[in-house]
């Protein structure tokens, strides 16, 4: 009984160790940990530039001038010969409104005219000649030849002519058509009846007044004035930008989805080009400064409201230098040591060769000065020290520095951080690879180098022990 009992002790002793030693072994050589990298810095130097503050949209082409032409009395359209897409000029005929009506008109207006003029002439050849009937003729007579100048306008009215120059966009009669009178003449926007149509004859755009609308958010709009210049891109004209002006602001918003936008309307220089419903892209310059001295909009620390920039200094310079340089010697002498290593485990002249961890260091030195370089910036890990500066005009990219720093002083900008996960085992793993982390870091090409290199010269140590 005692035996069972000790056995059974004994096993769970055991197990028990077996469980903790596979939980540490498993810390040890599996586990992962994130290391946060060091905070890296880059230098630029204050410079002089031009800078442009704008306010972007996009909007669509539309005519200010448009006129609906109608006829200007009841009749029968006849001589309409234009088509859409014509060009017409001001007062050119367009069609003719043909009325019998009007003619009698005239005629009537003639007859009544003769008659009052006869009636004059009698009342003036009496004998005894009545003053007050004479006045009264020739009233009537006035009045006579005032309603057959009516009639004669009527009578030319029935031809209608361009009330403005433009292009033909729509045409709604056909000659023999009835046509009815608008009331308000050629020029009247609004539509008249027809037999054909229930809008105008025709339509006509003056395409010289072509705008653009666009919509301007609520935290722009304050930005934009009448008379601020603007350039316009559309997707449909390549390779050209038109000149224009703000012309209108609205002062009432438009609110959808808790979002309020303000039409803004732009006239176009010269809009020749641009057909009707384009769609365009409208930048205008709200804010603009010769010669700013600007830093990146990065470089810029906001802390409570007080805005700094970060400096470079001597000291911090020198101490990055030395410890870079320090590191990398260090990485030198592993790299040495491990290649000491490596052809004394094995003399095979194969792996002697490709046991050299010191290529992958290479690579890594030539690696970290060409990313350097490509970017034509210093790093630093040193976060040098913070100045107080004061701000003027502000772009997406650049922020004008107008007290604070000179030109050409040099500020820090922060890269952005990473974070790596690495195994905890990282001891043997060195030894694996070449026993050099540099040779990695400096690039896909030198860490293989590097660990291909300690592979072989783990299997030729091998070898040399069997």
């Amino acid at each position: 009984m005692k035996s069972k009992v000790i056995k059974g002790i004994v096993a769970g002793i055991v197990i028990i160790a077996l469980g903790v030693g596979g939980y540490f072994a498993y810390k040890t050589f599996f586990a992962k940990k994130t290391v946060a990298s060091a905070v890296q810095y880059y230098t630029v130097s204050a410079r002089k530039m031009n800078l442009n503050v704008t306010v972007q949209g996009t909007g669509t082409a539309y005519a200010a001038v448009t006129k609906q032409v109608t006829a200007n009395n009841t009749g029968t359209i006849k001589d309409l010969n234009v088509k859409v897409g014509d060009t017409v000029t001001a007062g050119q005929k367009l069609f003719v409104s043909d009325s019998d009506a009007l003619r009698k008109a005239v005629t009537t207006a003639q007859n009544n005219l003769a008659k009052q003029n006869l009636t004059l002439s009698s009342d003036q050849s009496a004998e005894k000649v009545d003053a007050n009937r004479v006045a009264m003729d020739k009233l009537n007579v006035s009045d006579a030849q005032t309603q057959l100048n009516e009639a004669y306008t009527n009578l030319n009215n029935m031809t209608v002519k361009a009330p403005i120059g433009g292009v033909i966009t729509a045409v709604n009669a056909s000659n023999g058509d009835s046509s009815q009178s608008s009331g308000s003449g050629s020029n009247s926007s609004s539509s008249s009846a027809s037999s054909s149509s229930s809008g105008g004859v025709l339509t006509i755009v003056d395409m010289n007044s072509i705008k653009i609308k666009l919509s301007v958010d609520e935290l722009d709009i304050e930005k934009v004035k009448a008379g601020q210049t603007a350039q316009v891109k559309f997707d449909a004209i390549k390779d050209k930008t038109f000149e224009g002006t703000v012309e209108t602001v609205a002062a009432v918003g438009t609110t959808s989805n808790n979002v309020t936008t303000y039409d803004v309307v732009v006239g176009i220089k010269d809009p020749a080009g641009i057909k009707l419903g384009m769609n365009g892209n409208v930048t205008i310059s709200v804010e603009s400064k010769q010669d700013a001295l600007v830093i990146p909009a990065e470089a810029l620390v906001d802390n409570n409201g007080q805005k700094f920039v970060r400096v470079e200094s001597a000291s911090t310079t020198t101490s990055a230098q030395s410890s870079s340089n320090n590191s990398t010697s260090d990485s030198n002498q592993q790299a040495q040591t491990n290649n000491t290593q490596n052809t004394n485990g094995n003399k095979t002249a194969s792996n002697g060769k490709n046991s050299n961890g010191g290529y992958g260091q290479r690579n890594s030195q030539g690696y970290g000065n060409g990313s350097n370089a490509a970017r034509g910036m210093a790093t630093t890990a040193s976060s040098g020290r913070l100045i107080a500066v004061k701000t003027g005009m502000e772009t997406e990219n650049y922020v004008e520095i107008t007290e604070g720093v000179t030109e050409g002083e040099k500020v820090l900008v922060q890269l952005p951080q990473t974070t790596t996960t690495t195994n905890s085992n990282r001891s043997g793993q060195n030894s694996a690879f070449g026993g050099n982390m540099g040779g990695f870091g400096g690039g896909m090409q030198g860490g293989f180098g590097g660990g291909q290199g300690g592979q072989r010269s783990n299997s030729g140590s091998t070898g040399g022990k069997n």
